[in-house]
């Protein structure tokens, strides 16, 4: 192909690749983007040789004062968008350069012309840039990148030649040989994109990611959702039950062994019913505190029910913009991390930003999951506080039917917590969960529930539930927010539906706190996987990561993965010392045999080539089996796990010399947990426990567990999350 008749090409597949992705994130209207294609075909048709309007009558169809009128015009159409129609800077710009792209591909004649075209170029893929977070986006750009490296190369290679004509056609002269692309360029510039792409890649990843200014988009309409407005009436949630939106994706980071089948993603909670709909009274949202790291404190562990036995959850999640500025995770939360400009908290533990965020929003939760005191069990009178016995008793006027079965059911069970117990198993095997009801609300719902269709939406067993414990005097209310079910294995995460919107109960323990009850049957209903589920949750796990390198890409990421490579670089330079003193040691060995062998093999040419043939292979095998022999030793699995403990010893350390209590060189590790444990409560078992695992996995010939390296990572997380200072 001549490089004229390729520069042409190349600049058009330019401007095609960046306003691709204009389009593909709805930056215009259908009609637009279908004149835009019509546009750009004509252009590359007639780049092609197949001119639909002959070159005759080119300068007849657009004359330079009707491409005058039409920039004015497109400039005014400019301003009337920005001011009238559009109000943002960025929708109005992105139909300006469609309009100035249109107006230019009938004007491709001078090479200024395709300056100018390269310009809109690179102005469409910054707008589309700033316009999506989507995945999608990295094939354009790659796309885009390959193709300008193209067309620069091809811009100056064809000279000062005009783009429709040469110089010798103009002036009369003989025409000079065409040249064309060869085999050797097309590959060597293929390299040089690629060089190109690899660098772009390194800077990427060398800047951490900043706002865009004025070009960011400004706030939207987040994804609709239901059950966590001020009042939720029975009926509103299972009216969701359908919709596959993805709503937000959770990881677990300390990777359970086991992961579980489901997860209680806790949003908001009522104490106040009505008999038809539920609503939280008199809650005022407090502004929660932070650590100096910038760590929200829900509320501090350690506190009312520390003595009770529960399990630490730590959670990442990953939340689409919503049109709630409710924050979940799981129940219940007790610290809170986030690039976020606030975090708000109500009386009943509900988590709330500032206003609804316009875009996704990434935060960590350690949660504590409190289990039911032994005592608390089989007590058969409990002792509730009397603010909480006012506020979580208080009940509308009840039907006797609802009453006499709430007796009926509990008959045969004093203790509260039996009673508790009997309530929830009955509404799980009595009744049945329906997706097929109607969303209207009747004058009394719960009625209707227990005692004609038997059947309902998850709402409707917890408010039962609720009812009839708070009219046993046990304190309850009702939870609103996720259960999630649906585990990523690819991406090692929950997705979470706008379909698991569910509802729960939480009842009151004095000495165990508020405990999740779920009284509501499975739904009988998942989606039947298909052949391409897999494939599906693949590309899903996908756009996680490309959430957090690309998007979400900040300076602690960058530290981190500075941090990654350092380790890595200590690894491969233990393993690499230790290859070549096995290299060194198999080389001597090697010499000594040559030594040895006899002095007329050296005089016969042939002979000399097989030894020394056999040699080599005989060297090459010894090297690969002393380098599987270092792998698979005892001692490199020993010193790998010694080099972690002390790792995790280290970081515990410099974590209590950050808040005041330095190590000095010549004290011991046991001193100095005996040291901090008289100036630190809180962290004396932490410490001890780290201590106990660094001296048996650095001294002791036996090895830690792949358990106990978890669990003392586990500790100097706890530690490094830990409120307060030495005393």
């Amino acid at each position: 192909m001549p490089f004229e008749q390729a520069f042409k090409l190349s600049s058009l597949l330019l401007a095609a690749a960046a306003f691709s992705g204009v389009i593909l994130s709805h930056g215009i209207p259908a009609w637009v983007a279908l004149l835009t294609g019509f546009a750009l075909t004509l252009a590359v048709l007639d780049a092609a040789g197949i001119a639909v309007v002959p070159r005759s009558s080119r300068h007849a169809v657009t004359p330079a004062r009707l491409r005058s009128l039409a920039l004015l015009s497109a400039f005014a159409f400019f301003l009337v968008d920005l001011i009238a129609v559009s109000r943002e800077l960025l929708t109005a710009g992105i139909h300006f350069l469609v309009v100035l792209l249109i107006i230019k591909l009938t004007s491709l004649e001078e090479r200024r012309d395709f300056r100018q075209l390269y310009a809109i170029s690179l102005m469409a893929i910054l707008a589309s840039a700033a316009s999506t977070t989507e995945a999608w986006f990295i094939p354009v750009f790659v796309l885009y990148l390959l193709t300008a490296v193209w067309t620069l190369l091809l811009y100056h290679l064809t000279g000062a030649h005009p783009a429709g004509t040469t110089a010798a056609t103009r002036t009369g002269a003989p025409a000079a040989p065409s040249l064309s692309i060869s085999g050797r360029f097309f590959w060597l510039t293929n390299g040089i994109a690629v060089a190109t792409f690899s660098l772009t890649l390194v800077i990427f990843f060398l800047l951490p990611r900043i706002g865009v200014g004025i070009l960011q988009k400004s706030r939207g309409e987040g994804l609709k959702t239901t059950g966590f407005a001020e009042r939720v009436d029975l009926g509103m949630i299972g009216s969701v039950k359908q919709d596959p939106q993805v709503v937000m994706r959770v990881e677990l980071p300390d990777r359970p062994a086991s992961v579980p089948d489901r997860l209680y993603l806790r949003g908001v909670a009522y104490d106040q019913y009505d008999g038809r709909s539920w609503s939280a009274g008199n809650i005022r949202r407090r502004n929660l505190g932070t650590f100096g790291d910038g760590t929200f404190v829900v509320r501090p562990s350690g506190g009312r029910h520390a003595q009770v036995a529960s399990v630490s959850i730590q959670q990442d999640i990953l939340l689409e913009a919503l049109d709630t500025a409710v924050l979940f995770a799981v129940p219940f939360a007790e610290y809170l991390s986030g690039d976020l400009a606030g975090v708000q908290s109500d009386g009943m533990g509900a988590l709330y930003l500032p206003f609804p965020a316009s875009s996704r929003v990434r935060y960590s939760v350690t949660s504590r999951v409190h289990n039911v005191d032994d005592h608390e069990r089989h007590a058969v009178v409990m002792d509730y506080p009397r603010p909480v016995a006012e506020r979580y008793l208080s009940l509308p006027e009840l039907s006797d039917g609802i009453l006499k079965l709430t007796q009926h059911i509990v008959r045969d069970t004093p203790a509260p917590f039996d009673q508790i117990l009997a309530i929830q198993q009955h509404l799980l095997h009595t009744y049945r969960y329906s997706l097929d009801l109607e969303t209207t609300t009747s004058l009394h719902p719960l009625e209707d529930f227990l005692f004609i269709r038997k059947s309902g939406y998850c709402e409707h067993y917890a408010t039962a539930m609720v009812v009839m414990l708070r009219s046993l005097g046990i304190p309850a209310r009702l939870v609103t927010g996720f259960l999630a079910t649906e585990w990523n294995q690819f991406g090692g995460y929950f997705t979470v539906r706008q379909r698991d919107a569910h509802a729960w109960v939480e009842v009151y323990f004095p000495q165990s706190g508020w405990t999740t009850f779920d009284p509501t049957p499975p739904t009988g209903a998942s989606p039947a996987p298909s052949s391409l589920s897999a494939l599906f949750r693949a590309g899903e796990s996908l756009r996680l990561y490309w959430d957090r390198l690309f998007i979400r890409y900040s300076v602690r990421d960058q530290f981190a993965m500075i941090q990654g490579l350092r380790d890595s670089g200590d690894t491969v330079r233990d393993l690499t010392g230790r290859w070549i003193a096995a290299m060194d040691l198999t080389g001597n060995r090697v010499l000594t045999v040559l030594e040895r062998l006899p002095a007329r093999a050296s005089e016969n040419g042939v002979v000399t080539l097989i030894v020394m043939g056999l040699l080599g292979v005989g060297t090459v095998a010894i090297l690969l089996r002393k380098m599987l022999r270092v792998l698979t030793s005892p001692e490199h699995h020993t010193q790998r796990q010694q080099s972690r403990i002390t790792k995790i010893y280290k970081q515990m350390v410099q974590t209590v010399g950050q808040a005041g209590f330095a190590k000095a060189p010549t004290t011991t590790p046991l001193e100095f947990a005996r040291l901090v444990a008289t100036r630190w409560a809180n962290a004396a078992e932490t410490v001890s426990q780290l201590t106990e695992l660094y001296s048996r996995g650095r001294f002791s010939k036996i090895q830690l567990t792949a358990e106990e390296l978890a669990h003392a990572e586990q500790q100097l997380r706890a530690l490094q999350r830990l409120p307060g200072k030495p005393s």
